[in-house]
């Protein structure tokens, strides 16, 4: 059976990392006044420290539009130069299969789990993102709740981290994950399965306001402010009947997973020359990659 839904898991890790969706929902005020970034307004940074070659960091956003995926003349230069790549967790066929298999449920079918109401408004939903309700019958409910949190792509379109993960295969690179997909996974796994139907109806039901939202979140990332990007997302504005968990809940999605990613990053730029690429909103804050290398006694630096 396993091959029969092998499309469908290729395409629901193109959007990188099964946290990108909600993380710009999960800052949770990780950045006020008193602790952002400065001259923020960059997505390459570089990283200095007395003694080893130059690294960098670059803020990602999960998609694939054309004008989020067309690197700069110095990222390129950056990439390009780097002996070791680093994205949230390794993408490759493995895991992708691996990350497949564990979204979908042999019984009992999505349909008999939701009312037929939301059902019926998931079909059309996920058919515009490509999934057939031969899938869609298939997923665990926070399968189709993250899939639905990932806007619509343009055929061919790839999401920015798995370009880079391709060009690093390509390039023969040292390339390698800051976390595994356990780790990622366990996340979503563990929310009772009452609180991940009230999660995919809460998409469901406010997804033009996420597509307003997408949108505002493109165009700051765009412009490469990522104190925006990380203020935006503090306004809280999608709702669940259980606010205060949904709250404790994607707080994991981002806070709690930085200090993780920072230390193991100390690892990764002892020989220098890596390129380390991870979402935006994992670089502001106090808690945030930036400020964490900084403590480190690293310089980190924004490219303009």
């Amino acid at each position: 059976m396993l091959a029969r839904f092998r499309p469908l898991i290729i395409a629901v890790t193109v959007a990188s990392t099964l946290l990108a969706p909600l993380a710009s929902a999960a800052v949770s005020k990780a950045v006020s006044a008193s602790n952002k970034v400065e001259n923020a307004k960059s997505l390459l940074w570089k990283i200095e420290k007395k003694g080893s070659p130059d690294s960098w960091l670059y803020g990602t956003a999960h998609v694939g539009d054309p004008r989020v995926t067309q690197l700069s003349p110095k990222t390129e230069a950056a990439f390009a130069g780097s002996k070791k790549v680093v994205t949230e967790i390794r993408l490759d066929f493995g895991m992708m299969m691996e990350m497949g298999k564990r979204m979908l449920t042999p019984e009992p079918s999505l349909e008999q789990i939701i009312d037929k109401e939301h059902y019926q408004k998931l079909l059309p939903a996920l058919a515009a993102r490509g999934y057939p309700e031969v899938a869609t019958a298939k997923l665990r409910p926070w399968g189709a709740a993250m899939l639905l949190m990932t806007p619509v792509r343009q055929p061919g379109q790839m999401p920015l981290d798995l370009l880079f993960a391709k060009m690093a295969i390509e390039g023969q690179k040292d390339y390698s994950g800051l976390e595994t997909l356990d780790e990622q996974l366990s996340i979503f796994e563990s929310i009772p399965e009452a609180k991940q139907i009230e999660l995919l109806y809460a998409v469901l039901d406010q997804q033009a306001e996420m597509e307003i939202s997408y949108q505002k979140v493109l165009d700051l990332y765009l412009k490469q402010d990522i104190n925006g990007l990380a203020e935006y997302a503090e306004q809280d504005d999608f709702k669940m009947p259980d606010q205060a968990w949904f709250r404790q809940w994607r707080a994991q999605l981002l806070e709690a997973r930085n200090p993780r990613m920072a230390e193991r990053l100390t690892d990764k730029l002892k020989e220098g020359n890596a390129f380390i690429a991870v979402g935006a909103l994992h670089l502001p804050g106090k808690t945030g990659l930036i400020q964490s290398l900084r403590q480190q006694g690293y310089r980190v630096s924004p490219v303009k």
